[in-house]
């Protein structure tokens, strides 16, 4: 975790700060624009931190995953995965209304490929059908991935 000062501040001058925080990450506007700042806002591993806090979240609420294949996948602990979902549990309200949209987009991506798949034309007789299931076999298989 990181380490924060031992100084304490008054609470006036840590709501100030906080709010300046606040308002720096609403102006963002564009996806170059959030990468540029959190460049220069943290460093390598706060964002792998972040990162990956964000991504046990959507797999949480993806719901298709236990535990420890999360934790496989992702390389953290049970403890951590454990904080986020009762984060997820008590609050909710920051990490669903973001990842609810990831996960909408997705669910609209995996229902358009696999409508993709049912229209598909078979191929024509004397055609290579081995080759048809394998692709079509891949192709679901890219969408059960988890991230």
């Amino acid at each position: 975790m990181p380490q924060i000062s031992k100084n304490i501040m008054s609470p006036k001058v840590e709501k100030k700060i906080y709010d300046i925080f606040i308002n720096s990450v609403s102006s963002v506007k564009s996806e170059n624009e959030v990468v540029d700042f959190l460049n220069d806002l943290l460093s390598h591993t706060e964002k792998v931190m972040l990162a990956k806090r964000v991504s046990i979240a959507f797999l949480l609420l993806e719901g298709k995953l236990r535990y420890r294949d999360i934790s496989k996948i992702l390389k953290v602990s049970l403890g951590t995965i454990a904080r986020v979902n009762g984060v997820l549990a008590l609050q909710r309200r920051g990490y669903k209304k973001i990842l609810g949209e990831a996960l909408k987009k997705k669910a609209l991506k995996i229902l358009l490929s696999e409508l993709i798949d049912v229209i598909t034309i078979v191929p024509p007789k004397g055609a290579n059908w081995s080759e048809w299931h394998i692709e079509k076999r891949r192709r679901r298989l890219e969408r059960r991935e988890p991230l």
